[in-house]
């Protein structure tokens, strides 16, 4: 899940949290924790302007995750997630990778040691890519990954829970797990035949090729993409963008409806009606038709 590549230092103080406790868990948390504390330095980076947080993975040269990173990940997603100031949140990585996957500084038995210094025990166990995407999907605030360069197995699986991706001319994704003797991680079946059919997703998962940005935005996978330097700013601007003109409480219902999955058009228009109702007799509503009406920009209360 890694490949060579040099990083450099970026990124604002950190202010996230400590570690999530225990990895092994029968299940998730019905909502979001509130953490307190300072992230080590080197890990995860947060920094908030303008309604959006943007983390910043900076560990070592390629951005590489064992379980104790993954959990100070896990937590700064949480903790913006709790905070009412954060609109949207961007996700990138320092120098010129965003992140390598596995931590394989470990030599030949590098996924195993990983693995068991997480507590990676059956049952109850979920591996770390998983972790970190659960966080993603009960964040629910836009979630837009900055794919500054080479995403590579936990990398890659991790960016494809977020809502968009803003990719770098010069990334590649990878899902090598076949080819270092493992099967996908971090939900990526679900997710990435989803995004890019099911044809291309066994292709990438079977083969475990890298793919570069050109064919990752033919097939779906990139919603923009753009010279390195200016995928974090496009990224900031667009999750800006959300956080001034998009209701909080309509953004997350509208994620939650699209990470439903229905299976009918039955389906889906059943849970739109059902949340529809609640929405229309919402202040928000009521702010953003009139806004709409006067021809000006809405003034949407803070997320509860």
């Amino acid at each position: 899940m890694a490949e060579d590549s040099a990083a450099e230092p970026a990124g604002p103080l950190a202010r996230a949290a400590e570690p999530a406790g225990p990895r092994a868990r029968a299940a998730e948390p019905a909502g979001p924790r509130v953490f307190n504390g300072a992230v080590p330095e080197g890990t995860v980076h947060r920094a908030d302007s303008g309604g959006v947080a943007t983390l910043t993975l900076e560990r070592g040269d390629t951005n590489a995750l064992d379980g104790p990173s993954t959990d100070l990940l896990v937590a700064a997603l949480d903790a913006c997630a709790a905070d009412r100031g954060v609109r949207a949140v961007v996700l990138t990585g320092a120098g010129r990778r965003f992140c390598a996957g596995a931590d394989l500084s470990h030599g030949p038995r590098s996924i195993s040691v990983v693995l068991e210094n997480d507590g990676g025990q059956l049952p109850g166990y979920r591996e770390p890519a998983g972790r970190i995407v659960l966080a993603m999907a009960r964040l629910g605030k836009p979630l837009i990954a900055a794919v500054n360069g080479d995403a590579v197995g936990g990398g890659a699986t991790i960016s494809l829970a977020a809502d968009l991706r803003f990719v770098a001319d010069t990334a590649r994704f990878g899902f090598p797990f076949t080819r270092l003797g493992v099967c996908p991680e971090g939900a990526s079946t679900y997710f990435l035949p989803r995004l890019v059919g099911a044809g291309r997703a066994n292709d990438w998962l079977l083969s475990g090729r890298l793919i570069p940005a050109d064919e990752a935005e033919r097939s779906g996978l990139a919603n923009r993409v753009l010279p390195a330097a200016q995928v974090v700013p496009a990224a900031q601007a667009y999750a800006r963008q959300l956080a001034e003109t998009t209701s909080a409480a309509a953004v997350a219902v509208t994620r939650a409806l699209l990470a439903a999955a229905p299976t009918s058009a039955v389906q889906a228009s059943d849970a739109e009606s059902r949340e529809i109702v609640g929405l229309a007799h919402g202040a928000d509503c009521v702010e953003g038709v009139g806004a709409f009406l006067e021809r000006r920009p809405p003034r949407f209360a803070p997320p509860g």
